[in-house]
C-alpha cells in the first residue's frame, strides 16, 4: 500500500526492498528480478542501493547466471559510499571468483572500471585466482603490475606479501595439508548424539571431496573418534601436535567436550573451530579457538540490533522464564538494547509450564510498547503463552529465539502468531536450486538426504577450505585470516569472525501464515 498511494514517501524505497525480499522467498524470481531492476533505475540515490544490488546478485546467483551476479556485487564496489557494504562486497566477491570464475574472465573486466580501488582489487583478485590454478609465474607478473600501476594501493601490502611467499617456495601446496576432524562416533553420549556426530562428519567429507575434485593441492582428512573423554583427547593432542601438515582441527562439538579439548590444547598453536558449540566464553579458554555457531550473547545481540536498526523500534518489553538460559538471553537483549538507546518499559517472568499461576502481564503497561522479546527455553511454553497472551489482550509484535522454530501452538493464535520474529542459527532453503543441486549430489554419495546436520558441517567445512586458499598455510597465518572477517556464504547460515572469535551471522526468521520464512542472515554488528 505504501508503494502504491505513496510513492513520494519516503519509506517507499524500504518498502520495496521489503518487497524484493518477499518476492524472493515466495520463489518468485522473475518478479523480484524485475523489482529489484526497477529499483535500481527509480532511485540509484537511495540509502538502500547497495542492499538491491546485493539482493540482485542473489537472484541471479539462484538463476546460475554468475556473470550479471558478480556484476552486481561489483557495482557495489564500483559505486558504493559505505565502507560496510563495501567490505561485505569484497568478502562476496572473493568468495564468488574462486567458486564460478577465472583469471581470464577477470582480467578481461579490469579496464571496464574507472574507480582505482575496484581496478586494484580485480587485478589483486586475478592473481589470487592464477594462484589458486598453481600458475605462479602469471600470478607474479599479475601482482607487479599492482604495485607498478598502483604504488599507493591498498593490496600493496598483501601483494608484497604473496610474491615473497611464492618467491620463497612458500605457497607451492607441495607440502601436505591436513584438516584433523575430531568429533565423537562412539562413547558416553545419547544415540541421537551420535547420530548427529556422524551426520556432520559426512557434510565435512563432502565438502573436502567437492573441494578436491580436480584440484593437485589437494586437502587431506584425519579423522578421529573423541569418544566424548579427556584421555582420547589428550591421546589425539600428542599425536598431532607436532605434526606440522596438521593445520586446522575441526570440532569437537558440545560445548562440554570443546571446554576440555580446549583446556587440553591450550598451549598449543593450531586454530580449533567448532561446528556446534554454543556455550558463552568458551573463546576465553583458548586463544585459537573459533565458535562457527553464535553463542548466546550473539544471539540477544543480534535480535536487539535487528529490532533497533531495521525495524526503527525504540521501545520493548521482555518476558523469559526464571529457567535455562532464557534469563541468560533476557539479560543479554536487555544490556545490548538499552546500550544502542532503546528503552526497556516493562519486564516479566514466569516458571516454565506453570504460566497460569505464574505469570502477570499489564497490558496497561505495554501500552507504550512496540514489542515483546520472549526468549523460550521450553518450546512446550508456547501455547501457554500465546493463551496468557490472548487473554490479557496484549497484541503485540513478538521477537525470539531458536527455541520458537519448534514450538508448537502457533495456529491457536494465528493473529499473534504472525508478528512472531525469532533468530536461529538455522535457515535451510529446501526450494533453491543451490541447495538442490548439492542434496542430489549428496544423496548420490551418500544415500540420504543433506539435512540440517550435515550442513553444518559442510558450511563449517567449506569455510576452513575457503580460509585454506591462497596463503602460506602455517597455523598462525590461518588464525589471522580467519580473524580479518571473511564472510562465506553457507547453506544453514553465513559464517564470519572478527577478534572475537564467535560467528557474527543469525538467521532472522518469521512466522506467515503457517510457514516459517527467512526474513535476513543478520550480521552483528559493534
Amino acid at each position: 500500500n505504501i508503494i502504491k498511494e505513496s510513492p513520494g514517501n519516503p519509506s517507499v524505497t524500504a518498502a520495496v526492498i521489503f518487497k524484493i525480499k518477499t518476492l524472493v522467498e515466495l520463489k518468485k524470481n522473475d518478479e523480484a528480478k524485475a523489482t529489484a531492476l526497477d529499483f535500481l533505475n527509480n532511485y540509484p540515490s537511495s540509502k538502500y542501493i547497495d542492499e538491491a544490488r546485493m539482493l540482485l546478485a542473489g537472484i541471479y546467483l539462484e538463476e546460475k547466471n554468475y556473470d550479471k551476479s558478480f556484476v552486481q556485487i561489483l557495482n557495489i564496489i564500483e559505486n558504493s559510499d559505505s565502507l560496510i557494504y563495501i567490505n561485505e562486497a569484497v568478502s562476496a566477491a572473493n568468495n564468488f571468483a574462486l567458486e564460478y570464475l577465472s583469471p581470464i574472465d577477470l582480467k578481461s573486466r579490469i579496464n571496464s572500471y574507472r574507480n582505482s580501488y575496484t581496478k586494484e582489487f580485480l587485478t589483486f583478485l586475478t592473481a589470487q585466482l592464477q594462484i589458486d590454478q598453481r600458475l605462479f609465474d602469471d600470478a607474479i607478473v599479475t601482482l607487479n603490475e599492482l604495485l607498478n600501476n598502483y604504488p599507493d594501493s591498498d593490496f600493496k601490502e598483501g601483494a608484497e606479501l604473496l610474491i615473497s611467499q611464492i618467491s620463497n617456495g612458500e605457497i607451492s601446496y607441495l607440502k601436505e595439508s591436513i584438516i584433523c576432524v575430531m568429533l565423537p562416533l562412539i562413547g558416553n553420549r545419547s544415540a541421537d548424539d551420535l547420530t548427529s556426530s556422524k551426520e556432520i562428519l559426512e557434510g565435512i567429507k563432502f565438502a573436502v571431496d567437492e573441494f578436491n575434485k580436480g584440484r593437485d593441492d589437494k586437502i587431506g582428512l584425519l579423522i578421529k573418534d573423541s569418544e566424548d573423554d579427556r584421555a582420547k583427547i589428550v591421546s589425539i593432542k600428542d599425536e598431532i601436535i607436532n605434526d606440522p601438515s596438521i593445520k586446522l582441527i575441526l570440532g569437537p562439538l558440545f560445548s562440554s567436550e570443546v571446554e576440555i579439548a580446549l583446556e587440553e590444547f591450550n598451549t598449543t598453536d593450531i586454530p580449533i573451530l567448532s561446528p556446534t558449540a554454543t556455550d558463552n566464553d568458551l573463546t576465553q579458554l583458548n586463544k585459537n579457538f573459533f565458535q562457527a555457531n553464535p553463542n548466546f550473547i550473539i544471539r540477544a545481540k543480534a535480535m536487539a540490533q535487528y529490532i533497533y536498526f531495521v525495524e526503527n523500534k525504540r521501545d520493548m518489553a521482555v518476558l523469559n522464564s526464571i529457567e535455562g538460559y532464557s534469563p541468560l538471553l533476557a539479560a543479554e537483549f536487555t544490556n545490548e538494547f538499552e546500550r544502542l538507546g532503546g528503552r526497556i518499559i516493562a519486564k516479566y517472568t514466569y516458571k516454565s509450564e506453570n504460566l497460569y499461576s505464574d505469570i502477570k502481564i499489564d497490558s496497561t503497561e505495554l501500552a507504550a510498547a512496540e514489542g515483546l522479546y520472549i526468549p523460550l527455553s521450553n518450546k512446550a511454553d508456547a501455547p501457554l503463552i500465546f493463551s496468557q497472551l490472548v487473554k490479557n489482550n496484549i497484541n503485540l509484535s513478538l521477537y525470539g529465539n531458536q527455541d520458537w522454530f519448534q514450538a508448537k501452538g502457533f495456529e491457536t493464535s494465528p493473529e499473534l502468531s504472525n508478528k512472531m520474529i525469532f533468530t536461529s542459527d538455522y535457515f535451510i532453503d529446501y526450494n533453491s536450486s543451490l541447495f538442490q543441486d548439492l542434496n542430489q549430489k549428496f544423496i548420490a554419495k551418500t544415500k540420504f538426504d543433506a539435512n540440517r546436520n550435515v550442513l553444518y558441517g559442510y558450511d563449517s567445512a567449506k569455510y576452513v577450505l575457503t580460509i585454506l586458499r591462497n596463503i602460506n598455510r602455517d597455523r598462525k597465518n590461518i588464525q589471522l585470516k580467519m580473524e580479518d572477517g571473511i564472510t562465506v556464504t553457507g547453506f544453514h547460515n553465513n559464517i564470519s569472525f572478527n577478534h572475537e572469535h564467535v560467528n557474527l551471522f543469525m538467521n532472522i526468521v518469521r512466522y506467515n501464515e503457517g510457514y516459517f520464512e527467512l526474513v535476513d542472515k543478520f550480521k552483528v554488528g559493534k
